[in-house]
């Protein structure tokens, strides 16, 4: 006998998102160390450093991807068990557009039928005539 508590959900993860952590995946491989959390914040920006020694490989790469990485400090890191002069960088991604909300009421509440006691009222207030009863 199997017991469910609880349901699990699978997080669905932006465009934005996405393009974060592709981004992150191959900051990586380069050399440089991404210090956000993934999935990335809808209010944060890519943040990465680099050792000075590697900054000028990594910061070309990017460039030729079209990326512009903005300075943000320069700080002293421990990296492989020493002490060495470390740049800190932020990419800034483009926002994930609001979501657009369809404010259209649809069905018969939308468009209800009018009686036909609704329409002979409305012809004999309106043109003056229609059958009297």
């Amino acid at each position: 006998m199997r017991l469910r508590l609880f349901t699990v959900f699978e997080m669905v993860l932006s465009e934005r998102q996405q393009k974060a952590q592709g981004l992150t995946r191959w900051l990586q491989s380069l050399g440089a160390h991404v210090t956000n959390s993934m999935p990335l914040s809808p209010s944060e920006q890519v943040r990465f450093w680099v050792t000075n020694e590697d900054r000028d490989a990594v910061l070309t790469k990017l460039r030729e991807q079209d990326w512009s990485p903005r300075h943000m400090s320069l700080d002293m890191r421990f990296h492989r068990d020493s002490l060495v002069p470390a740049t800190t960088y932020v990419i800034e991604l483009p926002f994930d557009p609001p979501p657009v909300q369809d404010r259209k009421i649809y069905g018969e509440i939308a468009k209800p039928e009018k009686t036909s006691v609704e329409l002979e009222g409305m012809r004999r207030y309106l043109f003056g005539s229609g059958p009297k009863k």
